[in-house]
């Protein structure tokens, strides 16, 4: 036993021998200094450190070192490794932090330059120094406490905050003057104590820098300050802070930190005097001012804020939810908004006003699982003319007066919704509106009422009378625009289909009539109508094709007139063929026509009717049985002037008026000229009275 308590003591003094002829002897040194040398500059091509000196002993130590002859770092003093205890002077000089990245572990840049003195034991120590970090005037203290810190007192003045950016490898979104006091009496959570004041001043964002980053639009320069004021108490931080920029002033009066959770509970205000400046955050010119309050609540990874405004002269409330930063619940209302202060802030011409209301509920925010209600109403709206026929290009003369309801119900990554508009011109209904937001598509059912159609004067420039009724689809997908509708109407029916700018239409089977007494135009013809139209919106030019069948004229002046000329009726005439080509160019419609019955035909070309002056310019060249003609039809399209090129009819009924009553004639004029004529001067006589009429 006491053998094995020999050896074991030899040992021991072997080691401790090896452990101090390797630690604290010039030949240890060196094989420390070389191990911290190849420990930094592993991986490292452009910098090295070097070091110049390193003597540890077990009273004294110093080590002197150098990077790339530029930078340098000193630390020396004395030392007890028995007693635990230091009182050592640094001095360390670093003119590019990320040549030692293999030591922090961090990726810092730019310079660092402190001195000081850490002075102590294990039991208490301090670390007191000074340090020009990011250009300031830095000056710390600490008195730590078996090595954990327990007063702190840090003072920072005027540090560059973009230098601090580089510092913390970050891009230089900002620059400014950073001051900073902190005193801490009592850094243990439990027992915290201290305060911390920082001030920002002369603050300027980097526009080229954050539009870079962030994908904004900044052209205008961005000036902040701000100012915090924490007081720290146990396991708490009572923070008042603001920040006052050209785009918006910040402030929350009361933010209280639980640092031992760290859920956070605050209140806020945020003032934008003018909205304009958001051009470069919302990439739309906005105008008027903002301003809302509220509360926010931090806990976990959820966050939750309420609060209120007075946006669009109307009182809006909002509570919202957030998890992971994505919105989870929110709810809002706007109460007697104005319509036309909604306009002017979203820079929109104000073509109405109008009371707007909103109720919304959305129970969850996530497209995949959305749900949730939105109703919308706009009420007693009012259309102004005056601007919105620069805007849509109308020329609205009449009030035009407006209700709008809208109730929507959020489903999985769908919008669904029932829509009701009732204006002085129409109503308009759509049961069932889907806004799919996967395919960014649209898709509804409409139905259209007009109960007077002469109400859509300023809209159509044409006087229409009575009523109609359309019902049918419309849908938006891939930037493309369907629309589909029909209607019983005229007798008949019309359908159409719009696809972008190109409409189809067709009307079947409709009344003449009904369609002359729609367009407010003199009813001269009775029948049944079929018709195509196909039109180009964009160029506003088409085809319009129609077909009449078993049709016939209506008593008027008209076929009065061409009774007395024919000595027949015109009405009775069945017209078994009558065709329309016209061509349209905005609202002129210059046509072609052919009309066929047993004894008549009527034939016109290039007729011209102004939808839009109401105004017709047609010539009809017509022939009965054996007799040829043509009829005029100019001037106001509602009400035209009919007249008769009857001069070929004229001369055919003279002639045989003449030709019938020859005798009598020649006989008068015998009398006439008191002797007996010549039946040769007679006869040419009576030619010449025939020639008159050519």
């Amino acid at each position: 036993m006491k053998k094995l308590f020999l050896s074991l003591t030899l040992i021991i003094v072997l080691i401790l021998v090896s452990v101090y002829g390797i630690l604290f002897t010039k030949y240890g040194n060196g094989i420390v200094s070389s191990y911290i040398e190849n420990k930094i500059n592993t991986g490292q091509n452009d910098v090295k450190l070097k070091v110049n000196d390193f003597v540890l002993t077990s009273k004294y130590l110093n080590f002197d070192a150098s990077i790339n002859d530029n930078s340098k770092i000193n630390i020396s003093g004395d030392l007890s490794l028995f007693q635990k205890s230091v009182n050592l002077k640094y001095d360390i000089k670093i003119n590019e932090l990320s040549t030692l990245k293999n030591l922090t572990k961090q990726e810092f840049k730019g310079p660092l330059s402190t001195s000081g003195i850490f002075i102590g034991n294990e039991e208490e120590a301090i670390i007191q120094g000074v340090s020009d970090i990011a250009q300031s005037q830095t000056k710390y203290y600490f008195n730590l406490e078996d090595f954990e810190p327990k007063n702190i007192n840090i003072q920072v003045k005027n540090a560059k905050i973009e230098d601090l950016l580089v510092l913390l490898n970050k891009p230089q979104y900002a620059k400014g003057d950073l001051t900073i006091h902190t005193d801490i009496k009592n850094a243990n959570l439990s027992k915290l104590d201290g305060m911390i004041i920082a001030k920002i001043t002369d603050g300027k964002i980097n526009n080229d820098v954050v539009n870079s980053e962030f994908n904004q639009g900044f052209q205008s320069s961005i000036n902040f300050q701000s100012e915090i004021n924490a007081i720290l108490t146990p396991n708490k931080a009572e923070v008042k802070s603001n920040l006052i920029s050209s785009l918006a002033e910040i402030f929350m009066n009361k933010t209280v930190i639980d640092l031992s959770t760290n859920n956070i509970k605050t209140d806020y205000k945020i003032d934008i005097k003018n909205l304009a400046k958001l051009e470069g955050i919302v990439s739309k010119k906005l105008n008027g001012q903002f301003l809302t309050d509220g509360n926010l609540k931090a806990f976990d990874d959820t966050i939750q804020i309420e609060g209120s405004s007075d946006i669009f002269e109307g009182i809006t409330k909002y509570n919202a939810e957030f998890i992971n930063l994505k919105p989870s619940n929110v709810k809002f209302s706007v109460e007697n908004a104005r319509l036309e202060k909604l306009l002017q802030v979203i820079n929109e011409p104000i073509y109405s006003t109008g009371s707007l209301n909103i109720d919304a509920n959305i129970k969850n925010a996530d497209l995949n699982k959305l749900d949730g209600t939105i109703i919308s109403k706009i009420d007693d709206a009012l259309v102004i003319n005056e601007v919105a026929n620069v805007v849509f290009k109308q020329n609205l003369q009449d009030k035009l007066n407006y209700n709008l309801e809208i109730d929507t119900n959020l489903v999985p990554n769908q919008a669904i919704s029932k829509t009701y508009i009732e204006t002085t011109m129409g109503n308009l209904t759509a049961q069932k509106s889907v806004y799919d937001f996967n395919g960014n598509s649209f898709s509804s059912d409409y139905l259209l009422n007009i109960a007077d159609l002469e109400k859509l004067k300023d809209i159509t420039k044409m006087k229409l009378k009575g009523k109609l009724d359309i019902n049918g689809e419309i849908s938006n997908k891939e930037n493309n625009l369907f629309v589909t509708g029909n209607s019983n109407t005229l007798g008949g029916t019309f359908d159409f289909d719009l696809k972008n700018d190109k409409l189809n239409a067709n009307l079947k089977n409709i009344d003449v009539q009904e369609l002359s007494n729609m367009l407010d135009y003199s009813k001269i013809f009775d029948s049944k109508a079929n018709f195509v139209l196909d039109y180009d919106l964009l160029v506003k030019k088409g085809n319009l094709t129609g077909k009449l069948i078993n049709g016939h004229f209506l008593e008027n002046d008209f076929t009065l007139l061409i009774n007395q000329l024919t000595k027949g009726d015109l009405t009775k005439e069945v017209y078994e063929s009558f065709d329309i080509d016209s061509k349209i160019d905005d609202k002129v419609l210059t046509s072609n026509l052919i009309m066929k019955s047993q004894n008549t035909q009527i034939i016109s070309k290039d007729s011209v009717l102004d939808l839009k002056q109401n105004l017709i310019d047609a010539k009809f060249d017509t022939t009965i049985k054996d007799k040829t003609f043509a009829v005029k039809v100019n001037g106001e399209a509602s009400n035209p002037k009919i007249s008769l090129d009857a001069k070929d009819l004229l001369k055919e009924q003279l002639n045989k008026q003449l030709e019938k009553k020859k005798d009598k004639i020649q006989e008068k004029l015998n009398k006439a000229l008191g002797k007996k004529a010549d039946d040769a001067k007679t006869k040419q006589l009576i030619d010449d009275i025939k020639s008159m009429v050519k």
